[in-house]
């Protein structure tokens, strides 16, 4: 890649050290390339007002277009709003294009299942991306630095971490065009340069308390290691630079393996082939387990990964419970990810003529109507003769000791044993919709209808049912 600009080119008036190593950092990891145009990510805390300065003094020599995004977490009441109209002054003082977005993370937070942490995180990147594309911006600079990486890979390794994990904060994310043009500065040299230079910004009164566990390790357990070992966050950026090399190589290792291991399911699940996995070397294990925890926004704990290595080793039906909201589950030659089903009535009243959102399927009921010219019946649609039906319809789930008498066929059958030659997976079971009229089951939703209930000769008006997966489902 041609950047298009050279250090020695620049006439650079009084370029001090902090700007002359930011210029380096950009040309050696090729963040930025003459006359792109790059949108700030300013929180107006000391980090991101330097980088502003930073990048309003290369500005001119490099012919790029400046502007800026402020995120309003909403988190800390007035001081939120205070950051916000700060943030705009500065921008004003600039010149420069101003964007913000306010963001509801308690809400995102509570909806998913998330930490506040993970959920502001999120939310956070959605709208880089977004903004991104209405600043028609190259790329989106955020003022991580040296410390935040340090912790951040002290934090994996706390954690229990793998190889991703070593490798820390990349200078460059190739997913939403994200660069971090500070990363090789020091918390110290940011604020000794915010000094020297006169820049304003605002303190976050959040970063002082120790419920977070980064404001403890920051304020407390990485003070004590540099104590023994004052280059201790120079020691973690070096050991983040050589994993960062080591990490590209298993990103690409599995990426081609991972479509062969990793797949969904017909209602949206991801499940993972625990043949094929074992077919492959021990370390991509943990890779293929973090790709997945990641799909489904979970954090990638050790604790987790260790679960799912024992869960690979288990027979089927045994599950692991990832979080809140996610569960895993081993059904055969597969582990299965699935939602935490929501909690919902067991059995279910329902009328003809409506529809129905139960466990993870839409079923329909249909007035009764006139027998239609053609039909063939599938498993996903079914006609019934009306006048078979009692007075009281409910949805519920099977139970242990359940039968009926499949479609074309003369004796009842259990359920337990009509699923296990339908192979239906263990854990979608207790998902599947049962349709019952008085007592008796009329069908199996979206499986097998029930001999008893079947159009006839005698049949005069029909009732059509449907059964098809929602959109509840996970889909990654």
């Amino acid at each position: 890649m041609r950047l298009g600009v050279n250090k020695d080119d620049l006439a650079f008036r009084s370029m001090n050290q902090l700007e002359s190593k930011t210029l380096d950092f950009i040309l050696r990891y090729q963040l930025v390339s003459a006359e792109q145009s790059v949108l700030l990510a300013v929180s107006g805390g000391v980090d991101s007002m330097v980088m502003l300065h930073l990048f309003s003094r290369l500005c001119e020599q490099m012919k790029l277009r400046l502007s800026i995004i402020h995120i309003n977490h909403q988190l800390r009441g007035e001081e939120s709003m205070l950051d916000e109209k700060f943030v705009k002054e500065m921008s004003d003082y600039y010149r420069i294009t101003f964007y913000c977005q306010r963001i509801d993370v308690m809400s995102y937070a509570h909806k998913l299942g998330l930490s506040k942490q993970l959920a502001a995180r999120h939310l956070r990147y959605e709208c880089f991306e977004r903004i991104r594309g209405q600043a028609s911006a190259d790329t989106v600079a955020t003022a991580h630095h040296a410390d935040d990486n340090a912790e951040t890979v002290l934090l994996n390794i706390m954690r229990g971490t793998s190889i991703h994990g070593l490798a820390g904060i990349p200078p460059k994310r190739e997913l939403g065009y994200i660069i971090r043009p500070l990363l090789f500065a020091t918390r110290k040299e940011i604020e000794a340069y915010a000094i020297e230079q006169g820049v304003k910004y605002r303190n976050d009164s959040s970063n002082l308390s120790l419920v977070y566990r980064r404001n403890e390790l920051r304020h407390n357990i990485l003070p004590a290691l540099q104590k023994s070992n004052p280059d201790i966050v120079y020691t973690l950026n070096r050991i983040a630079d050589m994993m960062q090399n080591v990490n590209k190589k298993m990103c690409r290792i599995v990426v081609e393996k991972i479509h062969s291991i990793i797949q969904k399911d017909s209602q949206g699940h991801l499940t993972l082939n625990v043949k094929n996995l074992k077919s492959e070397s021990d370390f991509l294990w943990d890779e293929m387990f973090v790709q997945i925890l990641n799909r489904m926004e979970i954090e990638p704990t050790e604790k987790k990964i260790s679960a799912l290595h024992l869960l690979c080793t288990q027979p089927t039906g045994r599950i692991v419970e990832l979080g809140d909201r996610f569960t895993a589950c081993r059904d055969r030659d597969h582990i299965i990810f699935k939602i935490t089903e929501d909690e919902q009535p067991n059995i279910r009243q329902v009328e003809f003529g409506k529809s129905y959102n139960y466990k993870n399927y839409l079923v329909s009921i249909s007035k009764p109507e006139s027998i239609p010219s053609t039909y063939a019946g599938t498993n996903e649609v079914e006609y019934i003769d009306a006048e078979r039906l009692g007075k009281q319809l409910v949805l519920r789930p099977w139970h242990a000791g359940d039968w009926f008498i499949p479609l074309g066929m003369k004796k009842r059958k259990k359920l337990s044993d009509f699923f296990t030659d339908q192979k239906v997976p263990r854990y979608q079971k207790s998902s599947v919709p049962v349709l019952e009229s008085d007592g008796t089951i009329v069908w199996i939703c979206g499986k097998r209808l029930d001999d008893r209930f079947k159009l006839t000769d005698r049949t005069q008006t029909t009732i059509r049912l449907t059964c098809r997966p929602s959109n509840r489902a996970y889909h990654g």
